[in-house]
């Protein structure tokens, strides 16, 4: 439920005019959750490097594909959001950080929880208050 809401505040604040279709924005969120599983124990896991890589690949191939579609390609229909795949990641980073667990926690790992709760909630509350301070909306 907060990745729904995180990825429909993120589109309502940079891509307006656009829809929201499908679960990109959670499975965004599960690949950043991922992300950051491998970042808060990359040297307890097998093969992190190749872990880290195929999620930048992948994760990059879809987002670039989602520009192309939005900008560059001939539109087939209404256009579709890609702001949703970027905040749904954005999102499962930093809730990802705050709830994964880390097998040997350091110091500068419970300073990186922190930063990862303030960066989510900043960026909630300013999505909400734009959102009730935009002129442009009904």
């Amino acid at each position: 439920m907060c990745i729904t809401i995180t990825r429909s505040l993120g589109t309502s604040v940079f891509d307006t005019d656009v829809y929201l279709v499908g679960a990109s924005g959670g499975v965004y969120a599960l690949l950043a959750a991922h992300l950051a599983n491998v970042l808060l124990n990359y040297n307890n896991m097998e093969f992190g490097i190749v872990r880290l890589i195929g999620i930048f690949i992948i994760a990059s191939a879809d987002v670039g594909f989602a520009i192309y579609d939005r900008y560059a390609a001939e539109q087939m229909g209404p256009p579709v959001s890609y702001v949703a795949h970027l905040t749904g990641a954005l999102a499962g980073l930093t809730i990802g950080l705050l709830v994964l667990k880390n097998f040997e926690q350091r110091l500068h790992e419970q300073l990186l929880w922190w930063v990862a709760l303030g960066v989510y909630a900043a960026c909630t509350i300013f999505a909400v208050m734009y959102n009730l301070m935009h002129p442009d909306y009904p």
